[in-house]
């Protein structure tokens, strides 16, 4: 996107993360960031693609991936003159101690 060429956009992986060790550190109290996807997209964003941790970030929607069957959750992020959806989802358990990882962003 010419306006925020710094966002990083299309699939998101942070290399090297390894979600069973990442939700076993959650579900023993630390990062617990990770169980709400709207704190997941502000620190993994704001840490890794680009992204602020000032930007306005809320969520737009939660759903079950038909394909997958996994929880999915979308957010977007107002970047300066920018905005995107941040697309998460829970690789390792479902719903409320579960965690959250980016999978993709999308300007809009």
């Amino acid at each position: 996107m010419a306006d925020c060429p710094e966002v990083q956009v299309g699939h998101v992986e942070v290399s090297g993360e390894d979600y069973s060790k990442i939700q076993f550190m959650v579900d023993r109290g630390q990062n617990l960031w990770r169980l709400s996807p709207v704190r997941t997209a502000q620190i993994v964003g704001s840490t890794y693609f680009g992204l602020s941790p000032n930007d306005a970030y809320t969520l737009v929607e939660r759903y079950i991936d038909t394909d997958s069957g996994l929880p999915n959750a979308v957010v977007r992020v107002k970047h300066g003159p920018c905005t995107f959806l941040v697309q998460l989802y829970q690789p390792e358990k479902r719903g409320a101690k579960g965690i959250w990882v980016a999978e993709s962003i999308t300007p809009i």
